[in-house]
């Protein structure tokens, strides 16, 4: 096997400078992981949950149960305290237990005693007080308390008995409960323990976000060895303890671990996969690897661009990005296998051959990429961006330092490639193959109708373990213990607060006795505002009417008679009822009870923020409740949130999909301007789009966000596939040639290599991966076969060359453009263009008459070859014999002119071999580049290949000295950049070299109305 034939110095140099941009990248823009920053802040729901993340920790909080097999609350109190310890002595966490709830339990009672006339509004008096006030009520109450005064917990409670003989501060401080994160809880010693007495529930809150893999893997190390700890000190084989923690941390763990996992199995099994396609693919299999390198580049130089020109990027736009931009390996593939021959190439020469092939795939995905700016959602306008230029830098890269690295390539051995056979065997089905293509299509259409799931929550992947865990918490706290709903209220004051509770809370009672909410608690239930104080006060004032208040003295006095409490023991309770004012004291809410109620201050502009926990209840609406709730603060439900967001993410790809889908359509119309070619090159895109939907529904498995996302990738590719197969038609004409044979091998190879990374990852544990794998792999399948199946017979149809004899005959310009109707838009557009504006085509009948019997004419500088057409159509007859030194033009005029035509790369003053003497020749437009000698010695040439009286046909331009049209301008402009000189000569100047080369100049005439060009009919002597 030959060396492998590699300019060293500009490898290190290319590799030395991704290094130095992707540094700078790294250190002028900061990667964001938090994916609400870029969704659109025109939805309240996404906009509300932003705001609450920034101010409440609570995707970072831990839940911990301990658990023991037999009820035991004083050896439950005692894990508490000793897991309590182990975490704060760790460090890693702010708060662990409730010791703040305990430590201003005693002020609130005090509070609630000394302020109960504003604490109960009419409703609460009528329903919940007036009911107590019968002289059975008050019996039973006092036999109540008089037997809790007799036992140890009664200890200090005789002065809240005096002053609250009926227990209204029981009522109010119910209200408390719905702090409690589940129902199933009880409050002793301190502590939340469930409802048998079995699990104590511990909550903590670290220093950092849960969210945090690093982190994640402190606490998950600190809570095994702590429990560890607990089984060994406290746990007995009757009454074993079990510690079992929850949180956000252990989510994030699991998907770290599990995806980890499965990238490292995926990309060994890829690299493996892929290293035995370069073996069978490349004669020398260590240069394919190269192909990833374009890639590579283009990722860094995008990443670089944006880190000038924007902040932070999203990890979402950065991952995904790339995975678009890997896209243009086949770029790099075309490349190394254009170089990668039995012969020896040039890097140039190899670029060139790809370079028309693969320009439109290239302009067509940056376009489509590119539309992503236009719209509302910031995250996939950065996408759009980065995808838009990483495209554009590898498609560069491979044109310009690809053939630096490689400038030439010594000929490879010779050696089987059965791939490439059967390669060939694939796309060579025919008529048949494309048939049953279609037909599975058309069978697939009845099951391609996709089953849509917005969820995130299906793009997250647990341990075993953590599900366990989670059904643990269920079974023992209740399924709606993760369940809760934020609401979040600022002010510039506290008081503020406490009035938009006050507004809050006539809403809040209703939505509690029709069940929309099960629970929920605002600080205002304690602490109201200063104006529903003052209603709450004069709703008690004509509650307690004097006559109720006697009354109520004479039940008590009965019931204390009864009893055995003394007459005047209820004292400060009609204090209470009586003595209570005409004006509220005091409203204010003191700062020990801030925690407790969820109050705190925003950093970020001082004011306060106050958080309420509410629990949906059967009737619960996210959608109107968000909307009635939404002017009194930001709402934040995890549940509707997750679905909001699932939904915006699903919406917005599928708009995606359009705009992508729309702006290729566009842009394949503008590249081609043929509708033929460009229905003919979605027909592998939707071929795909069809039997993967019918495929997955099948397969019972719905599409997905990850499936959505991918589908974008598979349109890319797809579409690359159509279209390197359409222009390897228009280029090369025949399935045959050698370059539509490595053409093939490219497309097969770039998609192979993709099925093979997607392919690794249907094997995958993570939902997210695994999903993203089985719908790439079958959408990039899908696109490969319609491309190598479907479209060769249709091509072979569309683009044959159209027999003339079919219908009415055709003009003679017609004709001509009938030549080039197969042809790309360039030389397509030209050759109508030309016909239009130059005046060529009317003067030419001047030279030419049909008397004339001309058989075999030579064209020097032929260019695409529309003049030699003119005369090719004239004269039946002829055969035309061309030079031009430009290989593109060659081709084109090769294949316009078909079999009656030969043209060669090559350029005066060499001439065209002619079989016989010519009987014309033509030299349009190209003297003014010869200088004179070269120019005689070409007239020489083309008199010892003409045959006696031969003519010749020659085109000068003669531009004014004063005016130039702008056509000329155009031209001394391209000289001066291309470097070429030009050669302009007078009429006579041109004669007098006619005449020395043995030719007799019989017409002489100007051409156009301008005069800027002359005609010179000649004649051989």
């Amino acid at each position: 096997m030959k060396a492998i034939k590699i300019h060293f110095p500009c490898l290190v140099a290319v590799l030395i400078v991704m290094a130095m941009l992707l540094t700078i990248a790294f250190f002028h823009m900061e990667i964001d992981t938090d994916i609400t920053k870029y969704l659109p802040q025109n939805d309240s729901v996404i906009a509300d949950a932003e705001h609450v993340f920034k101010n409440h920790p609570i995707q970072d909080r831990l839940i911990i149960d301990i658990g023991l097999k037999e009820e035991n609350s004083p050896l439950l109190l005692a894990c508490s305290r000793f897991v309590e310890q182990r975490l704060m002595q760790s460090g890693m966490f702010k708060q662990v237990g409730l010791k703040d709830f305990q430590n201003v339990m005693p002020d609130l009672m005090a509070h609630v005693l000394s302020n109960l006339p504003i604490l109960f509004d009419e409703a609460e008096l009528r329903d919940e007080v007036a009911p107590l006030l019968t002289p059975e009520k008050i019996n039973v109450k006092l036999r109540d308390n008089y037997n809790n005064l007799a036992d140890l917990e009664g200890i200090g409670r005789s002065e809240s008995i005096s002053k609250d003989p009926l227990a209204l501060s029981n009522r109010v401080l119910a209200r408390l409960s719905s702090l409690a994160p589940s129902k199933n809880i009880r409050f002793h010693g301190g502590q939340l323990i469930s409802s048998d007495g079995k699990h104590l529930l511990l909550i903590a809150t670290p220093l950092g976000s849960g969210m945090d893999t690093a982190l994640a893997r402190k606490l998950s190390a600190l809570l095994i060895t702590t429990g560890q700890a607990l089984t060994h000190q406290f746990g007995k084989a009757e009454n074993p303890v079990v510690l079992t923690p929850m949180g956000a941390y252990r989510a994030a763990l699991d998907n770290e671990i599990i995806a980890r996992q499965d990238t490292e199995r995926a990309i060994l099994l890829a690299s493996l996969g892929i290293a035995l396609l370069l073996i069978f693919a490349f004669p020398r299999p260590l240069l394919g690897l190269f192909a990833f390198l374009p890639a590579l580049f283009g990722s860094i130089a995008a990443l670089f661009v944006l880190a000038l020109l924007e902040k932070s990027i999203s990890i979402m736009a950065l991952g995904f990005g790339g995975a678009i931009i890997a896209i243009t390996v086949d770029h790099g593939i075309a490349f190394l296998l254009f170089l990668d021959r039995p012969e020896p190439t040039k890097g140039r020469a190899a670029a060139r051959e790809i370079w028309s092939v693969g320009l439109v795939a290239a302009l067509t995905t940056m376009g489509a990429f590119g539309a992503l700016i236009f719209c509302d959602f910031p995250i996939f306008q950065q996408l759009g961006r980065f995808t838009a230029l990483g495209i554009a830098f590898s498609f560069l890269f491979v044109h310009t330092v690809f053939p630096l690295i490689f400038p030439e390539m010594p000929p490879a051995r010779k050696r089987a490639l059965p791939l490439r056979k059967g390669v060939a065997k694939l796309t060579g089905l025919g008529a048949k193959g494309a048939l049953g293509a279609i037909v599975f299509a058309i069978f697939m259409v009845f099951f391609a109708q996709p089953e849509f799931l917005v969820s995130l929550h299906a793009m997250n992947t647990v341990s075993e373990e953590t599900l366990a865990a989670e059904k643990t918490f269920n079974r023992i706290w209740g399924e709606g213990i993760f369940e809760n709903i934020f609401l979040m209220m600022e002010g510039r004051q506290i008081s503020e607060l406490q009035a938009m509770g006050d507004n809050m809370l006539p809403m809040l009672h209703q939505d509690l006795a029709s069940g929309i909410l099960d629970s929920g608690f605002i600080p205002s239930m304690i602490f109201p505002g200063e104006k529903k104080a003052m209603d709450n006060l004069l709703a008690w004032r004509a509650f307690w009417h004097k006559k109720r208040v006697t009354q109520l003295k004479e039940n008590l006095k009965d019931a204390s008679a009864t009893v055995g409490f003394k007459p005047e023991a209820f004292a400060p309770f009609f204090e209470t009822l009586t003595n209570h004012g005409n004006r509220v004291t005091s409203t204010e809410i003191s700062p020990e009870f801030h925690e407790m109620l969820g109050i705190t201050r925003n950093s970020e502009n001082a004011s306060w923020v106050q958080f309420s926990n509410l629990k949906p209840g059967p009737a619960y609406e996210p959608q109107a409740f968000h909307h009635r709730y939404s002017t009194l603060g930001k709402i934040f439900d995890p549940t509707f949130f997750s679905q909001r967001l699932g939904e915006l993410l699903f919406s917005t790809f599928l708009s995606m999909l359009w705009i992508i889908g729309l702006s290729v359509i566009l842009l394949l119309f503008l590249y081609f301007l043929d509708w033929r070619l460009v229905l003919v090159a979605l027909i592998p895109v939707l071929f795909a789009l069809v039997c993967t939907l019918g495929t997955l529904n099948l397969m019972g498995h719905p599409l997905d966000i990850p499936g959505l996302m991918l589908s974008i990738v598979v349109i890319g590719m797809g579409i690359d596939y159509s279209l390197f197969m359409v222009r390897a038609y228009q280029r090369y004409a025949s399935e045959n040639h050698p370059s539509f044979q490595l053409i093939k091998m490219t497309i097969f190879m770039a998609s192979s290599s993709t099925i093979i990374g997607f392919g690794v990852l249907c094997f995958s544990r993570h939902a997210l991966l695994r999903s993203a794998g089985l719908t790439s792999l079958l959408g990039i399948t899908y696109s490969l076969l319609g491309a190598f199946i479907i479209l060769p017979p249709i091509l072979r149809v569309v683009l044959r060359r159209p027999r003339k004899n079919m219908g009415r005959p055709l003009t003679l310009a017609r004709a001509i453009l009938h030549r080039y109707s197969n042809m790309e838009a360039y030389p397509r557009c030209f050759a109508r263009f030309k016909m239009m504006v130059d005046p060529m085509f009317k003067e030419l009948p001047q030279f030419f008459n049909n008397d004339m019997d001309l058989k075999t004419i030579m064209d020097i500088g032929t260019g695409y070859g529309v003049p030699a057409c003119w005369l090719l159509e004239r004269f039946p007859k002829a055969k035309v014999f061309g030079i031009d030194p430009d290989g593109e033009r060659v081709r084109v005029a090769s294949m316009v002119w078909g079999e009656r035509g030969l043209v060669k790369q090559d350029a005066a003053p060499h001439v065209p071999s002619v079989p016989v003497p010519a009987d014309a020749a033509v030299m349009l437009d190209m003297i003014h580049y010869l200088p004179d000698n070269a120019l005689a010695l070409t007239l020489k040439r083309l008199s010892m290949n003409l045959r006696h009286n031969g003519l010749l046909l020659i085109r000068a331009a003669a531009p004014s000295q004063n005016r130039r049209s702008w056509l000329w301008k155009v031209e001394a402009m391209k000289s001066i950049l291309t470097k070429t000189p030009l050669y302009y000569r007078s009429l006579d100047k041109t004669v007098e070299i006619l005449s020395s080369a043995g030719f007799r100049v019989k017409i002489k005439t100007p051409s156009g109305s301008r005069g800027e060009s002359v005609w010179f009919m000649a004649e051989k002597g």
